[in-house]
């Protein structure tokens, strides 16, 4: 899953984010750390509340997953589509 940052100018694969939370020193801020461990601000928010509202949209985008339904075989299949979550504006 692909995230843009809020101010669109930066696109960070969640594949290569270690970590992905609430600035420590700034409750309003989204963070992500990369493996090699460049920290980068994705967003800023009025409040804390905003903040964990939107990580927690984050998680419910990269749970979905498409689910196809086979009549003849009655299997259920399931495809992990591809993901890019615009970080909000406000």
């Amino acid at each position: 899953m692909l995230i843009v940052s809020q101010i669109r100018e930066m696109v960070v694969n969640l594949d290569t984010i270690c970590v992905l939370g609430i600035n420590k020193n700034n409750s309003k801020e989204i963070l992500s750390t990369t493996n090699n461990g460049n920290t980068q601000t994705l967003a800023k928010y009025e409040t804390r509340e905003r903040a964990k509202e939107v990580l927690q949209d984050i998680l419910k985008e990269y749970k979905k997953v498409l689910t196809t339904f086979n009549r003849g075989t009655g299997q259920q299949r399931f495809y992990d589509l591809p993901k890019i979550y615009y970080m909000p504006e406000k």
